[in-house]
């Protein structure tokens, strides 16, 4: 025989236990912390529904309230921290250092030194590949038809359909 919905016991808050702890766990790790922030509303949601309906038998439910909005309060200022947002000044170095627009010309310069050959010879063999000559327009396959560059790669001009 079962029992109708108003012969049932009122809800203890052993699911928003279980979802606090989980929230809780959640907590501490930046990539979790979002997770946590949800799942402890959701877990907070369902401890004051509990407490409202459980009348005498409070306890497991106002520690679901209290650990779900402890695990609340723990992901936003671990994702407030983690976003910069709080605590911005951090000690030390900076793990990477940002390039003054000198040394990044310099670099960049060195590069294209090094390089210069090996493009002027991928350049030449494309060249003689597609028949197109430096000065004209590159995008252009023989006879000023744009190929869009499918010239050098072997592709059909109509995209490969035939």
């Amino acid at each position: 025989m079962a029992d109708t919905p108003a012969a049932l016991p009122p809800p203890t808050g052993r699911a928003a236990l279980g979802f606090a702890l989980a929230a809780l766990a959640a907590s501490w790790n930046p990539f979790a912390a979002p997770l946590g922030l949800v799942v402890g509303i959701v877990a907070a949601v369902l401890a004051s529904r509990a407490l409202k309906r459980a009348g005498g038998r409070r306890q497991i439910a106002a520690a679901a309230l209290a650990l779900s909005l402890l695990a609340v309060v723990a992901s936003a200022l671990l994702l407030a921290v983690t976003a910069g947002t709080v605590g911005v000044d951090l000690p030390g170095e900076p793990v990477l250092k940002a390039r003054t627009p000198e040394e990044l010309e310099r670099v960049l310069s060195g590069a294209a030194e090094r390089t210069r050959a090996e493009r002027e010879r991928a350049r030449e063999e494309l060249e003689r590949l597609t028949g197109v000559t430096r000065g004209k327009d590159v995008g252009a396959a023989p006879g000023g038809v744009p190929d869009r560059g499918r010239a050098a790669t072997g592709a059909a001009a109509d995209g490969g359909a035939r």
